[in-house]
């Protein structure tokens, strides 16, 4: 289909019809490849995310334009947004690039210097037509020891969305990497003070009952990682009787697939009518 630019109309989309996008960390064609096949057999808009450290091995332009290349040969909308943006500039830089979306991590910051960032990053992301994510809490770096996230407090994530943050991330008991239980209770707080899209991290370990039930409470994006780099690492530890390294890529792809699809399942149900092509 095609590359979507700014993802806000596709977030926007999604809030409205009751349901969700998986937005699955890749850096590598092959696992880029392996979620968009995965998507288009389902017929689901799909967003690609990449993590800073994927951008030191190749860079935003360079990620930009293999997303946009693949996104011409799929029937499905695909956005590309940039997980757990460090700094300004990082983000800037995605954001010059092309990037569709960026998530802000205010790690370390007290809440009015996040609040302060976030209004000043929302300029500079309307600006650039992408959308904006922020989290009213912090939740850690991605594969850190340190890994425990505080629970979001409904009142901040209705700030960040006040700020100009066009998708709040709360933590409502998932962590990155591990099997979780959402608070369901807080969730619902969350989303009745905010009013808008909301965003689940960790989501590979998330059970499918619990994310069914965050679609009905306002969560248009859930980010996962881990279950893909798994079945590709442990992939490529498993074929040394594959005859060449083609083979192992496609092996790689065809694991990622099959990973991703679960998730695509169950947050676009089958029979979703509601998607719509962001112009």
């Amino acid at each position: 289909m095609t590359y979507v630019s700014d993802a806000r109309p596709l977030f926007a989309a999604s809030y409205r019809g009751g349901y969700a996008l998986p937005a699955f960390n890749v850096c590598s064609l092959e696992m880029a490849k392996g979620c968009l096949e995965a998507a288009e057999s389902l017929g689901a808009p799909v967003v690609l995310q990449t993590y800073p450290s994927d951008i030191e091995q190749a860079s935003p332009h360079v990620l930009v334009q293999l997303v946009r290349a693949l996104a011409d040969e799929v029937g499905v909308p695909v956005a590309l947004h940039l997980d757990h943006g460090r700094d300004l500039e990082q983000v800037a830089a995605c954001l010059r690039a092309g990037y569709s979306s960026v998530m802000y991590d205010g790690q370390g910051l007290d809440f009015g210097a996040l609040l302060a960032r976030t209004r000043e990053l929302a300029d500079l992301a309307h600006a650039a037509g992408a959308s904006l994510e922020v989290s009213a809490e912090s939740f850690g770096v991605p594969g850190a020891d340190d890994n425990t996230l505080e629970q979001t407090d409904p009142a901040q994530a209705r700030a960040l969305r006040d700020a100009g943050a066009d998708l709040v991330a709360c933590a409502v008991g998932s962590e990155h990497g591990h099997a979780s239980v959402l608070d369901l209770a807080l969730l619902e707080r969350i989303s009745q003070a905010v009013a808008g899209p909301l965003v689940l991290h960790g989501g590979s370990g998330i059970p499918a009952t619990d994310l069914k039930a965050a679609l009905r409470l306002g969560v248009v994006k859930v980010n996962v990682g881990s279950a893909l780099y798994r079945v590709a690492r442990q992939t490529w530890q498993s074929s040394g009787a594959l005859p060449n390294h083609r083979a192992v890529y496609a092996a790689v792809r065809e694991a990622v697939r099959q990973a991703a699809w679960p998730f695509l399942e169950t947050l676009y149900p089958a029979g979703n009518t509601a998607q719509e092509t962001p112009s």
